[in-house]
């Protein structure tokens, strides 16, 4: 039987281990840190002084300290010290501080699309006299719509 599960390498207990409330305590931070993550920055290198319980942070590379080695990993505070998780491929975290989601892939960090357009995102078609230039007109905003967002190429 495996240690840690496939997906999220969460520590498993097995049969006739002791102290499984530790396992199962390191399974509920990594939990914590990854089930809704939201982190207060993605710029800071080094471990704050004085951080609040589940304050987290996104690991930059370069990172030293408790961080060093931990490049894209979350950095939660815990009474306990730093749990630093490993983000899975195309996991989405918000940062705070920028007020954006952005995806893991790779080892790059990619803005989300937007979940939510605006009512106005597209204009809708006006007049009627010439249907063929009207829904053109109509598609092609809505291609350039989706340039502008970041979910079309040019």
């Amino acid at each position: 039987m495996p240690e840690i599960t496939a997906r999220l390498g969460f520590p498993l207990l097995v049969a006739g281990q002791g102290q499984k409330d530790i396992t199962h305590n390191e399974a509920l931070a990594a939990i914590d840190a990854l089930l809704h993550p939201s982190v207060r920055s993605r710029g800071v290198s080094e471990p704050p002084g004085n951080p609040g319980g589940g304050e987290c942070w996104l690991v930059p590379a370069g990172a030293g300290g408790a961080w060093a080695g931990k490049t894209n990993a979350i950095a939660c505070w815990t009474a306990g010290g730093w749990r630093v998780v490993t983000v899975p491929q195309g996991c989405s975290v918000r940062i705070e501080d920028e007020a954006v989601s952005v995806r893991l892939h790779g080892n790059s960090w990619i803005p989300d699309a937007p979940r939510n357009f605006p009512a106005d995102a597209v204009p809708a078609p006006t007049g009627g006299i010439n249907v063929d230039v009207e829904a053109r007109a109509s598609i092609s905003s809505v291609l350039d719509r989706l340039r502008q967002l970041g979910l079309l190429s040019s």
